[in-house]
């Protein structure tokens, strides 16, 4: 992400904070990082970017190349639904709402299959 990106998110981050200071009835802390995180996140989807196997490699985080195989390898194994859903959620970054209008599904029913899709998807990463 350029460095442009990051200092919109951070100073959109604060202006939020600053714009419903009167609101936050929640850790300060905690707060801003959700404000943080979901405007990261709203940047990520407007400029719709891909990360290659290449770009990988490039992350200064670190992060287990082969892990991310056999958790790509996992999901491919789903089934068309739960593909369909952990793409919308977790890649297009559609709300729970946004998925329940979508596929004609009430929000609780959403909430536990996601649940369950995790878990599924964890039990498997496990036995690897």
């Amino acid at each position: 992400m350029p460095y442009e990106d990051k200092e919109e998110i951070v100073s959109g981050t604060f202006y939020l904070l600053w714009k419903n200071n009167s609101s936050i009835k929640t850790n300060l802390k905690s707060y801003l990082a959700s404000i943080a995180r979901n405007c990261s996140y709203a940047k990520l989807r407007k400029s719709n970017i891909e990360f290659e196997y290449q770009e990988l490699n490039n992350i200064e985080n670190n992060v287990d190349i082969d892990k991310l195989l056999i958790i790509k390898e996992k999901i491919n194994k789903l089934c068309q639904k739960e593909k369909e859903l952990f793409s919308m959620f977790y890649l297009e970054g559609l709300k729970v709402k946004e998925i329940s209008k979508l596929l004609h599904i009430n929000v609780p029913t959403l909430k536990v299959r996601l649940y369950r899709l995790r878990k599924k998807l964890k039990e498997e990463i496990e036995d690897e």
